[in-house]
């Protein structure tokens, strides 16, 4: 599910199972690929969601984001960020959400060394037709120095304002509306979350994330709102860029770009991409010089800012909470995180983001196809395609050779239109005989 590939991966050699001959393939000839209009795009108005943006105002998120910012400083783990996880579970209740807290204990990084205990808050309303997820997070925690009114007060605010606007009405998919704390000190909450998802085999459509939603400088900040989304996300911000227009919200100039999956992560979007989950990320379009400061109060918020970019997020999960994904979906189901193997087997459990492979393997591609026909899976080893398979189930049997070395395995898969998927992971691999 991570990262789309490009087209140019399409002239590479195709392989049948067991069989080393490379024989031409219609739906890989890159002039017959059917282009189609995307049929996820956001063609006419749906009164459903006209309510849930009528219903986000400033006076619903001045309220919310007053009281959060009254339990600063919000340090994870004291007393003020305990009382705003309070505040958050009371009003997912009053919503009729199921809500529940997820504890977590987790350790900061350099610059917050430590044992940290705190809670994730979530509220979920169950889908009417499955089990898909789509997730709306932001971290309710700050720093010692400043109210957090803008980090991340108003992503949080946005988060309540979204859930209140959405639990009236019924979605296809599951909506969950979630609450992290320890993003300060790294990512700590988010990645408890992620994990438990990844663990559960969770089916999660997007994560989108709000972090720092409402500061504008200028007036042309009025217009900009930064969208970073991980490659095979893309649609998704497609999808923003429709809500947009079709329901006239203000927006004219809507960053886009594609997440560095393997770098570091400047918020909890990164957390759900160490796991394989796609992600939207929403940033104000201009910096706030206030940040981790007490500047940061509730005057450095502009409300009529915050009202658009709460709006054009809740109007895009309502649309995606209703809608089936277009593009194929793909993750490494075998070897999983977190585990040691012995020559296939799963033997027992190790830290997770972390994988042991000892022998060879097979490496099973779990698809989800979107609306075609998934009919390829290109395997790669450290970046360097090493089979193709036609025939689903999609697996690869992992016989190099290697010296007790990290390596790359990804996945990438293609639909008979051409989309693509992708899904990869680093691995610690012990093979030393190649003749299994």
């Amino acid at each position: 599910m991570r990262g789309a590939s490009s087209t140019s991966h399409l002239s590479l050699s195709l392989k049948k199972r067991g069989n080393s001959a490379s024989p031409s393939h219609p739906y890989f000839n890159i002039d017959t690929f059917i282009k189609l209009p995307p049929y996820y795009s956001v063609k006419r108005t749906d009164p459903k969601i006209t309510a849930i943006i009528d219903s986000i105002n400033e006076s619903l998120l001045r309220e919310y984001l007053t009281t959060l910012v009254g339990f600063a400083p919000r340090v994870t783990g004291t007393y003020g960020c305990q009382q705003a996880a309070t505040y958050i579970h009371q009003q997912f209740t009053s919503m009729n959400l199921e809500t529940r807290y997820q504890n977590w204990t987790g350790y900061g990084n350099r610059w917050h060394p430590g044992k940290f205990n705190s809670q994730n808050v979530e509220g979920k309303k169950q889908g009417i037709t499955d089990d898909k997820l789509v997730i709306f997070n932001a971290h309710y925690d700050g720093v010692g120095t400043t109210p957090g009114a803008d980090d991340n007060g108003d992503g949080t605010a946005a988060v309540l304002a979204a859930a209140y606007a959405l639990s009236k009405f019924s979605f296809n998919h599951t909506v969950v509306f979630l609450g992290v704390s320890g993003e300060e000190e790294g990512l700590l909450g988010s990645h408890a979350y992620a994990k438990e998802a990844y663990e559960a085999d969770k089916n999660i459509i997007v994560d989108l994330n709000a972090d720092m939603i409402g500061h504008i400088e200028t007036a042309e900040g009025k217009e900009k709102i930064r969208t970073p989304a991980t490659a095979d996300a893309q649609w998704v911000v497609d999808t923003i860029f429709d809500i947009n227009s079709m329901y006239n919200l203000p927006f004219s100039n809507i960053s886009r770009s594609v997440t560095n999956e393997e770098g570091r992560g400047g918020s909890d979007y990164f957390s759900f991409i160490e796991y394989g989950f796609e992600t939207v990320a929403f940033f104000e379009g201009e910096w706030n010089p206030q940040m981790h400061l007490p500047g940061d109060d509730i005057n450095n918020v502009n409300f009529s800012y915050l009202v658009n970019t709460t709006r054009l997020i809740a109007a895009t999960m309502a649309y995606l909470a209703d809608h089936d994904v277009p593009n194929p979906q793909v993750r490494i189901a075998s070897p999983r995180f977190g585990y040691l193997y012995f020559d296939g087997r799963e033997m027992f459990p190790i830290s997770d983001l972390k994988t042991i492979v000892l022998g060879d393997i097979v490496v099973w591609a779990e698809v989800k196809p979107g609306i075609a026909l998934v009919v390829r899976a290109e395997f790669y080893y450290d970046d360097n395609l090493t089979y193709v398979d036609t025939e689903p189930p999609f697996s690869w049997h992992l016989t190099n050779r290697s010296f007790i070395k990290e390596h790359k395995i990804s996945v990438i898969i293609y639909d008979s239109l051409g989309n693509s998927a992708h899904d990869w992971k680093n691995i610690r691999y012990i093979h030393l005989f190649v003749n299994r």
